[in-house]
């Protein structure tokens, strides 16, 4: 029996571990991933202490930090949670584990473009990652779709490797992207924005060609990385009623609290931080699920 089970293993999940251990809670961290999407981040440069670091290097620091105090941490994909008495049983695809509190970290899952094509040229030019499949493009013609700092950082990444970057985005300039972003976009000579421009369609044989965009035109493309936001879904079934926003986002209280007494949430899936992403309020919130944890089992 674990005092502490934690859902996802990114910047608030393995936050919720450190503290949860500093508390003196038996946990156990459950992700599928182990460092969540800070491992396919190169460059971070908004993380306080640190100008610039490497998503993986601080992924590692903060897995080792978690370690290091004690916590366990499963690479196991959790697929159910439901509850038992007065604890609760988390069910991955290996096994499953006891706890008497529960906090889920898990994030949010990449939005699909949803159109012809995306399936069919999945791993075979279309990509949601463009710090892993970027290298597979060198030298090559390749566009993304999106226009926020996501879409940006893609762009940035793939001008590296690419002859030539399309930013492919539907409204007539960037209203989401960091002034920041946008310097460094001009100063490569290697990024087009297309704006007002939307695809209608994936072409081509064994491996995407190109483009089909709605006014018409085709693109011709290798590759094409899809940067349209997240989706807030809650990947496993469970029996529990969790109250939501409009938009599918756990409503947590100042503690992180959901609407289940015994369940915690933390990061990027909850109502939090106002929808503001970012790896500091993920650790915030964290920081915060783990001591309202201990407050509950305090209480009995």
């Amino acid at each position: 029996m674990y005092d502490l089970a934690i859902v996802g293993g990114g910047p608030a999940g393995l936050t919720a571990a450190i503290y949860g251990q500093r508390y003196g809670l038996k946990t156990v961290v459950l992700a599928s991933q182990v460092g969540g999407l800070l491992v396919e981040n190169p460059l971070i440069e908004n993380y306080p202490g640190f100008r610039s670091v490497a998503g993986p290097e601080l992924a590692q620091a903060m897995h080792g930090h978690a370690t290091g105090l004690g916590a366990e941490v499963r690479a196991e994909r959790v697929v159910g949670l439901r509850k038992k008495g007065r604890s609760f049983i988390v069910r991955t695809e290996l096994g499953q584990v006891e706890a008497k509190a529960v906090v889920l970290s898990h994030g949010l899952r990449r939005r699909k473009l949803g159109v012809k094509g995306e399936e069919r040229f999945l791993g075979k030019g279309v990509s949601y990652c463009a710090t892993c499949d970027a290298p597979f493009f060198r030298g090559k013609k390749v566009a993304v779709v999106g226009g926020g700092n996501s879409a940006a950082l893609a762009s940035l990444i793939l001008s590296e490797f690419a002859s030539k970057v399309f930013i492919i985005y539907r409204r007539d300039r960037f209203f989401r992207m960091q002034p920041y972003y946008l310097q460094k976009i001009e100063g490569t000579g290697k990024i087009k924005p297309l704006f007002k421009e939307e695809i209608e369609e994936l072409l081509g044989g064994d491996r995407l060609e190109a483009v089909k965009l709605k006014t018409g035109k085709e693109l011709k493309v290798d590759g094409l990385f899809v940067e349209i936001g997240f989706q807030p879904d809650i990947p496993f079934e469970t029996e529990l009623k969790f109250a939501r926003d409009g938009r599918g986002f756990l409503k947590v209280d100042p503690g992180m609290r959901t609407s289940e007494p015994g369940v915690f949430a933390a990061g990027d899936i909850t109502t939090g931080s106002d929808y503001f992403w970012q790896i500091a309020t993920a650790v915030a919130e964290g920081a915060i699920a783990a001591r309202s944890a201990y407050d509950y089992l305090l209480r009995g």
